[in-house]
Order: structure tokens, then sequence, then C-alpha cells
């Protein structure tokens, strides 16, 4: 529901894939998955994925794909929220976050590109010309953060300008309890 719509309001053609979600999961742990995995699917939609006529021009599909990945592994639970759009590009965050003073120049010579994606987790940052209604980006990717770091997980981020991004939330499998389906 939320994607087909969100997807129309931003005027996108958007196809929702769904992995490996034949699990049951811990109450608590569903409710506090809620809020960061609609952040992040918003984010997608709004950020990540083109418009049509954009992804035509790179050949890509008009449609743009997002994933929902989840699956236990080593004693954890992954859930990645994948997309094919632009990626983030690490020269705007580099320079917004110096900008910011979250960083000197030369601190940011010696980040790697993990450190540098993760600033745009910082309250209040955000790479948008113009922020809307719809992700606000920035305004929320710090709460996105608070909410996994509360259930004990943790954020990694991987990004392939032009190609798209991953956003892969590890959480302790102890809050999830997986059944044999």
């Amino acid at each position: 529901g939320i994607v087909r719509d969100l997807s129309r309001k931003v005027g996108k053609e958007v196809d929702l894939v769904t992995q490996g979600m034949n699990f049951e999961l811990d109450r608590s742990l569903i409710e506090g998955l809620v809020d960061p995995i609609t952040h992040l699917v918003r984010n997608a939609l709004d950020h990540g994925i083109e418009l049509p006529e954009t992804r035509e021009i790179k050949n890509k599909p008009l449609a743009g794909s997002l994933v929902l990945r989840a699956y236990p592994e080593g004693g954890r639970m992954i859930v990645d929220v994948c997309d094919d759009g632009n990626g983030i590009d690490l020269e705007k965050v580099k320079s917004k976050a110096v900008e910011k003073g979250l960083v000197s120049k030369k601190e940011m010579a010696a980040m790697d590109e993990a450190d540098i994606l993760n600033f745009i987790m910082a309250p209040g940052f955000s790479t948008a010309e113009q922020v809307n209604d719809i992700s606000g980006r920035g305004v929320g990717m710090d709460v996105v953060k608070t909410n996994i770091e509360k259930l004990g997980g943790k954020i990694e981020i991987f990004s392939d300008v032009g190609i798209g991004t991953k956003f892969r939330l590890i959480l302790p499998l102890t809050l999830a309890i997986i059944s044999a389906l």
C-alpha cells in the first residue's frame, strides 16, 4: 500500500520485492522496525529511485526496484532495504559534513566510504536541495539510527552512485523467533 501510494505521489514507478520474510518476529521487534523501515522505504522512493525519464536516459528499467530482504545470519537478524536508484553522492555528503562542521577537511581525507556515508544519519543532516513531506531526508535518518540502536542493532550503508543504495539493519537474533515453516 505505502509503496504504491508514495510512488504515485512522487511520479515514479516502483516494483516492491520482499524476500525471506517467512519467519515470526517478536512483537516488540516488529513494532520497533515499522518506523525505521517505513522511513527507509520513503527515502528510497523519494531520493534514491529516479524519475522514469531519468531512468530511461540511464538505460535502466522505467520502474525502479525496491527490495526488502530479511534473513538470519550468524546469530543475528539482517534486514536489507535496497533500491536500484541513483545512489548517494559521496562528494555532496563530504562537502555538507565539512560545511556543517561535523568534520574537518583533514579528518575527512582519512575517512573511508562507510564512515562518510554514516554522516547522513547525523541529526539534521540533509543533502536534499529542498526538503519535502515525503522523506525530508536528514530529518529522520538520525531517528532511524536511534530506533535501531534502541533495539540493540546497528545500520550499515552501501551505495554505488548511479547503481543504488542498500541500508542494512543488523539486529540481535535474541529478539527474533524464527519458526521453521
